[in-house]
């Protein structure tokens, strides 16, 4: 029986490409081929009906970009930590718009789920999404990092003041939603400070 695409050569596949050397680098490749020799006869014969070794690169192909980088469950590139361990959570300077952005987002969805988070229906990742896309390859780790650093601050400002106001309110219990009108995006910043690697309040010992 002849199987094609179980040898060194393939239907619409470009062997030079960054996305078909990324693969082959990262292993996967070869991963393929060790599953194929474990296949029987009909598995193999199924597996071949289904297009074989072609139709599998073809797709793993897809999850790199055209310079061999491989793409997030969102489609962007350069968020593979891989190998990377801590070192890309690191602050960085991320700009007005996306951090506006991001507090806007933050305010809405605390009103809407009474202080809860909801990953049913939040949009923060299409904030992440976007910003991701705006800066270079190099700067979305860290800019990811760092504009969720400026996330969890903005969330705990808002609790902060919710329950400064009514110190028994809890979580998914409705709220005065003007409480929040004086929790603004500047106010919240100019209390932060950097602390290593992670953005917090800062706080002024007044002790004697």
């Amino acid at each position: 029986m002849n199987i094609s695409g179980l040898g060194n050569t393939y239907n619409g596949i470009n062997t030079n490409s960054k996305q078909y050397k990324a693969l082959k680098e990262k292993g996967w490749l070869s991963g393929i081929m060790q599953n194929e020799a474990m296949m029987s006869p009909e598995e193999r014969m199924i597996y071949e009906t289904f297009g074989g070794r072609d139709t599998i690169i073809k797709n793993l192909m897809k999850q790199f970009d055209s310079e061999g980088d491989l793409l997030n469950a969102n489609g962007v590139a350069g968020m593979d930590v891989t190998g990377k361990g801590t070192s890309w959570q690191q602050l960085t300077s991320v700009s007005e718009e996306y951090r506006q952005k991001m507090f806007d987002n933050v305010k809405r969805e605390f009103i809407q789920e009474n202080g809860l988070s909801n990953g049913d229906t939040t949009k923060r990742s299409d904030i992440f999404k976007d910003y991701q896309l705006s800066v270079s390859k190099d700067k979305r780790l860290s800019g990811t990092w760092t504009l969720e650093q400026y996330e969890g601050q903005y969330r705990a400002a808002m609790y902060a003041a919710v329950k400064s106001a009514n110190p028994n309110w809890k979580p998914g219990q409705k709220f005065d939603t003007s409480i929040l009108d004086n929790v603004k995006r500047e106010s919240v910043e100019s209390t932060l400070v950097k602390n290593g690697n992670r953005l917090v309040r800062n706080s002024i010992d007044v002790s004697v």
